[in-house]
């Protein structure tokens, strides 16, 4: 950290669309550090003009490795981080380069792999679903050997997926026969597992959960447990709220798993989000992301008051940054994201907003879509259409907001369905 009168560390941040919003980057640095945008600038459009304005700007689209830790090194960087689970890779290299404090490689390499991420757990023999690999080429014995082995209902996700994208549900060997060799491009791509089972739902909660983790010299500091929303068809993220309803005793076992998950990907620095199945035979790990994600640094904040996005930057500048959690909090924090049915295909109308945002606690509603904007389930958690950040004193109170927002018609919607001219008037919760 800079004394008083020194200027500021700077802090490359590898940048890209899907990354958090500048802006929110930007004025969390204002008190830590300067910034350096390590950006491919045909990605973006005005957006370079605003990040000049918050920092340097550096344009590393078509440069070879060698040429881009050239020109990041000539800047002097304290240190390197990214908000995007793509831009991991660049992040770790570049600051491994560097000689800068990262997660490993290795990490990084299983973080963005399921089946990387898989195979490491199931050898250090943390609690996962059972999976396979699927072979690019695919006939009667693959299919068959994907059935013995993981068996039905079962899962079929590109292995380096992000926000819940490209999930579909296999019920039998026909679905799967007929998914692998007429709707998948590049099976080979593609990780088949276990579909979890339930635990009976209880109210708005999922039966997942997601610990947060800061691993600093050899020290997991889990901040706390984020309740997580029941999921929209096929397993798309609803949001969460910090922290979860979860005994202090369920949370220590909680916080054991992901150490325990964290150190197979091996890794003791770094910040993860380790989400969590709770399942009839125990909890199993889902999957780890390595940074802090979606709604995490909102809810932590508002919840406890623990800038986890300031801390982030803090560490990826070689701070040291300790954390023993549980946080304590004063209030529930919450984000939901409001995404559309599967067969929506088309947004017509969207009303109401105004009224949900005078609820008492509703902080934000932020609109993602507009009329006329074409809808894809597919595409996961990326075509939600608003989202409601709030805060509440009670789990009652929690469920209060939750109904409000589910059960509200606020978007009207025109499907792919037989009879379109019908479903598009219809006016969905």
């Amino acid at each position: 950290m800079a004394m008083a009168g020194q200027e500021k560390p700077l802090l490359g941040v590898v940048y890209s669309p899907r990354s958090r919003p500048w802006m929110e980057i930007a004025e969390t640095a204002a008190d830590v550090c300067r910034l350096l945008w390590i950006v491919e600038g045909s990605q973006f459009g005005q957006t370079l003009r605003a990040l000049r304005k918050v920092g340097k700007v550096v344009d590393v689209e078509g440069l070879t490795p060698e040429q881009t830790i050239h020109v990041v090194s000539a800047e002097q960087p304290d240190g390197i981080t990214c908000y995007w689970d793509p831009d991991l890779h660049r992040q770790a290299w570049l600051a491994t380069a560097l000689g800068l404090a990262t997660t490993p490689i290795r990490t990084v390499a299983r973080l963005n792999d399921k089946l990387l991420q898989r195979e490491a757990h199931l050898a250090a023999g943390v609690p996962v679903p059972r999976f396979s690999a699927v072979n690019d080429m695919v006939d009667q014995a693959e299919v068959a050997r994907l059935a013995a082995q993981v068996g039905f209902p079962a899962l079929l996700k590109p292995r380096d997926g992000t926000a819940c994208q490209g999930i579909r549900l296999v019920e039998d060997v026909t679905q799967l026969s007929h998914l692998l060799t007429e709707e998948v491009e590049h099976p080979g791509r593609m990780i088949l597992e276990e579909r979890m089972a339930d635990l009976p739902q209880n109210g708005p909660y999922a039966d997942r959960v997601s610990v947060e983790t800061i691993a600093c010299d050899g020290h997991y500091g889990h901040l706390g447990v984020t309740g997580l929303f029941e999921m929209m068809p096929v397993f798309r993220s609803t949001g969460g709220f910090f922290p979860a309803d979860v005994p202090a005793d369920a949370a220590e076992v909680l916080f054991d798993l992901a150490t325990r998950a964290i150190q197979a990907l091996g890794s003791d620095f770094g910040f993860y989000r380790t989400e969590i199945k709770l399942t009839p035979e125990g909890p199993k790990i889902i999957e780890i992301n390595g940074r802090p994600t979606g709604l995490t640094p909102t809810v932590v904040k508002l919840a406890s008051g623990v800038p986890l996005l300031q801390l982030s930057m803090r560490l990826a500048l070689g701070e040291r940054v300790i954390v023993n959690g549980p946080v304590p909090c004063d209030r529930i924090a919450y984000r939901y994201y409001y995404e559309p049915p599967m067969s929506a295909t088309k947004v017509l109308g969207i009303t109401g907003l105004s009224a949900l945002g005078e609820l008492e606690g509703v902080r934000q509603i932020d609109v993602h879509k507009e009329v006329g904007d074409s809808l894809d389930w597919r595409k996961g958690s990326l075509d939600k259409i608003f989202q409601v950040t709030g805060t509440v004193d009670s789990y009652a109170e929690l469920a209060e907001h939750y109904a409000a927002i589910v059960n509200g018609a606020y978007v009207t919607y025109e499907h792919d369905l037989p009879d379109v001219e019908a479903m598009a008037s219809e006016t969905v919760a």
